[in-house]
């Protein structure tokens, strides 16, 4: 509302002024108001431009280019994941004819680099060469032929009964103590008194 609009109404110039203040009261809360949602709309705007350019960019994305080279990476990374396991698989069916007592010991001892396989994954050559050497080296990691050691008779009492001194006969268990008194019972008898 004007000045002058209220002066020519011929109102007094205290009452135009009140309402003047009044009124500006009015206009400055819908001016703040205006501008609060001025600043929403630009936020939004600004909002809107920058998702629309994202869209933009997306659009330019081949997606099934991505697609098919993802699906060739993971083609390529399954088949050598596939040959690794047949190479071991032929790994371990080698040593198993060397017999191997432990055949993941024995891999980590191999160069694996020397190790050659053909199409087939069957060992052509590197594998003889690295075991004949660890089999001498190492022979505990394969089973061999030769026949364990047999231990014979009582390990608590000596071969010889005669043979036993005071210490040993201190030593010697109710069992083994028996079987002296029954096999020689002198001596028994002497190993006593002392």
């Amino acid at each position: 509302m004007k000045r002058k609009f209220l002066e020519d109404l011929g109102l007094e110039a205290e009452v135009v002024e009140k309402i003047m203040i009044e009124s500006g009261k009015d206009t400055t809360a819908l001016k703040a108001k205006v501008d609060e949602l001025t600043e929403q709309v630009n936020v939004k705007e600004t909002t809107i431009a920058e998702k629309n350019n994202k869209i933009a960019e997306l659009e330019k994305v081949d997606v099934e280019a991505i697609k098919t080279a993802e699906y060739e990476r993971g083609k390529t990374e399954g088949s050598k994941e596939i040959e690794v396991f047949k190479k071991q698989s032929a790994l371990d069916k080698a040593l198993s004819q060397y017999k191997a007592k432990d055949i993941g010991i024995l891999s980590k001892m191999l160069d694996m680099e020397k190790v050659k396989f053909n199409d087939k994954f069957e060992i052509v050559e590197g594998l003889e060469e690295q075991i004949n050497p660890l089999k001498e080296s190492h022979d505990y990691l394969f089973e061999n032929d030769r026949p364990l050691p047999q231990f014979t008779g009582n390990i608590n009492q000596p071969a010889n009964n005669n043979q036993i001194t005071k210490e040993v006969f201190k030593k010697m268990g109710y069992q083994a103590r028996n079987k002296l008194y029954n096999e020689n019972k002198a001596l028994y008898d002497e190993l006593v008194k002392e």
